[in-house]
């Protein structure tokens, strides 16, 4: 999933009984404000939610 207000999703998961499993993670702050974070639905299902995309987070060169 994708949304750039991670902080936002975060307290509206929380609130509507879903769980936060992780801190939010920044990778490469001083280079690129990429952040992400893993939660857990009401059922127990696990997703992540990144501010940009998967590919864009992960791909090589991606923090150049």
């Amino acid at each position: 999933m994708q949304d750039p207000d991670v902080e936002g999703l975060v307290e509206k998961i929380v609130a509507a009984g879903g769980k936060q499993r992780m801190p939010i993670r920044e990778y490469y702050p001083a280079e690129k404000p990429y952040r992400m974070c893993y939660f857990e639905d009401p059922f127990g299902i696990v997703f992540g939610v990144y501010i940009h995309s998967y590919e864009l987070t992960y791909s090589e060169g991606a923090y150049s």
